[in-house]
């Protein structure tokens, strides 16, 4: 990691809360974008990269990885604060899902929960069958997380907590339901606002399932790949399934969607589709139809649902391999369109990386309001002497007037001095709150722990 070295220097700590740098974009009638640093130089060189992987329901707060998988942070958009922890665990470190509390789950080696005033907390497994819990999302309130059991195998096993208690494993498919896909190991992966609906994947190279808990708030499977997939070769040739893939990728906070990646054929080829599936009403959609931003026949990939159903995702079937643009997809339209198309700002910005595919939308708040995301910035894409990294950005939908229209670039400032409150110059960061002054005039507050 570039930046640990200084950083290491300066601080001699490795777990911060620091006011963000914050760039802001618009343009008369037009959304606005944000981009998170910690403004104490480049990132990747300074400072870390962040990458945003979950935005809090209620759209406060974003959490994700520092430069895939070296540490993990918490930003606070309302209060423009970030705390952050450098891992040096070999496994990696990343936060994968956030509420609206600010306590967000993932992994620092074994399964945590870490929260915006710095706390972390290793999630306990319930027996010695298993090495550790692989946390993956939490409802609104934190009340239930959902997971994996990582057996000493590593064979994993979806999983939920309730109220703190012990991780409970979720009921697995009989064999006889999963058919060709039959085998060990399941994951849950995301959970609805109330904690009522899970999505995961089960057996053999994890086809989508539900779990949807009853009146006793017990959870029961709805193997939603057992109606809608090829399940053999008769079926492939009968023609009355058309999925040659269905994997979980995102659920709406009403958990009333759940979006998944898709694989038919098409024009002899196989592609990658969305596909919804209404969790009330049991049906499914499969947004098959060509479209006019695919103009290579890639194919779409969701990676996050709105409640009313509204889509982003990726031209392509891999984010970051296979990945050629950004699109939304509204509710209700019949054709997506690019993120440059949708966000004008988006494009004045990250147009040009985006469509070489170094761009990946993440996540929405439930209402899709906030929308984030990760991709190669810098301030002359085209120009390879250019300081170049990935950042995060939050792309606010609401249509504004009046915004500081400042374009986004990088805070080349560096630090020139750390002192008490009461203005006493220090030789490196000490316990509570520090002043940090930087060569271009601005101040920094820096709680050190």
């Amino acid at each position: 990691m570039c930046f640990t070295n200084k950083l290491d220097r300066l601080f001699m700590k490795k777990t911060f809360t620091l006011f963000l740098g914050l760039a802001l974009c618009s343009s008369i009638n037009a959304q606005t974008i944000k981009f998170l640093t910690l403004g104490i130089g480049i990132p990747g060189f300074d400072e870390p990269q962040l990458m945003g992987q979950g935005i809090s329901p209620d759209g406060k707060y974003v959490c994700g990885s520092i430069e895939m998988g070296s540490g993990y942070f918490i930003a606070d958009l309302e209060n423009d604060m970030v705390v952050y922890e450098v891992s040096d665990d070999p496994e990696g470190a990343e936060l994968r899902h956030i509420d609206n509390n600010g306590i967000a789950i993932g992994y620092n080696g074994p399964g945590v929960t870490y929260s915006i005033n710095g706390g972390e907390t290793i999630l306990k497994v319930p027996s010695d069958d298993y090495k550790y819990v692989l946390g993956e999302a939490l409802s609104n309130d934190g009340s239930v997380m959902v997971g994996s059991l990582v057996a000493k195998g590593f064979i994993t096993n979806a999983a939920y907590s309730k109220n703190g208690g012990e991780w409970t494993l979720l009921p697995e498919a009989d064999a006889d339901l999963l058919g060709s896909y039959a085998g060990d190991g399941s994951a849950a992966k995301y959970i609805s606002g109330d904690g009522n609906i899970i999505l995961g994947n089960i057996g053999s190279f994890g086809p989508a399932v539900i779990w949807e808990a009853n009146d006793k708030g017990e959870y029961e499977i709805d193997p939603v790949f057992r109606k809608y997939l090829i399940m053999s070769d008769a079926e492939a040739e009968s023609g009355e399934k058309e999925l040659y893939a269905l994997s979980p990728i995102c659920l709406s906070n009403n958990g009333k969607y759940a979006a998944m990646q898709g694989i038919v054929l098409a024009d002899g080829s196989h592609k990658s589709v969305p596909v919804v599936y209404d969790v009330e009403t049991k049906t499914l959609t499969i947004y098959s139809e060509p479209q006019e931003i695919d103009e290579y026949g890639l194919g779409l990939m969701p990676t996050a649902i709105c409640n009313d159903g509204t889509m982003i995702g990726i031209i392509g079937s891999q984010p970051m391999y296979n990945c050629f643009g950004s699109f939304i997809w509204e509710a209700g339209e019949p054709q997506a369109k690019t993120f440059s198309e949708a966000f004008p700002v988006y494009a004045e910005s990250m147009g040009l990386p985006d469509s070489v595919g170094y761009c990946v939308p993440t996540a929405m708040s439930a209402d899709g309001r906030y929308l984030i995301g990760y991709g190669y910035y810098s301030e002359d894409f085209e120009n390879m002497e250019a300081p170049a990294y990935f950042t995060t950005y939050v792309i606010d939908t609401e249509k504004q007037t009046g915004v500081d229209s400042t374009m986004a670039a990088e805070n080349k400032a560096e630090v020139t001095g750390v002192y008490t409150i009461d203005g006493k110059r220090l030789e490196r960061m000490t316990k509570g709150l520090n002043i940090i002054q930087m060569s271009d005039g601005s101040v920094r507050k820096v709680f050190k722990k």
